[in-house]
């Protein structure tokens, strides 16, 4: 049996577990009710090591209205998990993902940057995702965590109008003397080749438009080309699931609350208003 939520049932039961609090404000398993049905999304970031998790438990972070749960940390609350692939999905990405909920889990496809193009991450997307029997989303987490200083910026600037190319070697962007070639590490860090090459197009645009960038647009156009926000519909899409899991805990919760004899018959009353359907 599962329970078949709508966002209205999961606001009363806030509502009555709010209530309970101020009543009962020393019960435990109260306050983790309320936890669990008023906290944001909680997206725990999984996949295989090397796929870049942490940098994309810092986008999601940073860029949509989630909490993640990074790689090593406790994901026994996690509402929804976001598995990482990187290229061709192996048979350790198949293993786990046969362990995870599909109904709770998103692909995303990491380190799009290094596959050449945008077009070449959606085509190895859509082959991923025709394999898998899933859709996959291309992502870029590196351009969603752009956070220029203004020396990074005037440097991207200054090769613009040196009219300065990008090696295809990345060492070689790391030239001049002591302190540009820190500056050029700097950068090459945080946005890598493809993210030069990006935040480079993108300001060549701007001034063949006669708009001219600033570091904050320069930024904001480098977050969208991320893909990042692409992750926000196929989240969402996982909203009526998570309001199952969550009831899910806050009823055995409650029912925990009920068995030590506070308010047994209201909890009691209230828990069997809840509309059951079959799983």
């Amino acid at each position: 049996m599962t329970l078949d939520v709508t966002s209205a049932e999961l606001d009363r039961a806030s509502e009555f577990v709010t209530d309970l609090l101020t009543r009962f404000p020393d019960s435990a398993e109260l306050h983790r009710a309320a936890r669990e049905l008023d906290g944001r999304l909680r997206v725990a970031v999984r996949g295989r090591a090397g796929t870049g998790r942490d940098t994309m438990a810092r986008a999601v972070r940073e860029r949509l209205a989630v909490t993640p749960i990074g790689p090593g940390d406790d994901d026994t609350d996690a509402d929804v998990w976001l598995y990482v692939l990187v290229g061709w999905p192996r048979p350790a990405d198949r293993v786990a993902l046969r362990r995870l909920p599909p109904e709770r889990t998103v692909l995303a496809l990491g380190k799009a940057d290094t596959l050449g193009s945008w077009e070449d991450a959606e085509e190895t997307a859509r082959a991923c995702a025709r394999d898998l029997g899933r859709s996959v989303h291309p992502t870029m987490p590196l351009l969603a965590c752009a956070d220029l200083v203004d020396e990074e910026f005037e440097l991207l600037a200054q090769m613009l109008r040196d009219d300065e190319p990008m090696p295809s070697m990345a060492a070689h962007f790391i030239t001049g003397d002591r302190a540009e070639r820190t500056l050029r590490t700097g950068l090459l860090r945080r946005l890598d080749q493809f993210g030069i090459l990006s935040a480079l197009d993108l300001l060549e645009a701007g001034a063949d438009a006669d708009t001219p960038l600033d570091r904050r647009a320069l930024e904001y156009l480098l977050h969208r080309q991320s893909g990042i926000p692409g992750l926000a519909a196929p989240l969402a899409a996982t909203l009526d699931a998570v309001r199952v899991r969550r009831l899910h805990g806050v009823v055995g919760l409650l029912d925990r609350v009920a068995a030590s004899g506070t308010a047994r018959d209201e909890i009691e009353h209230t828990l069997s208003r809840l509309v059951w359907v079959d799983a």
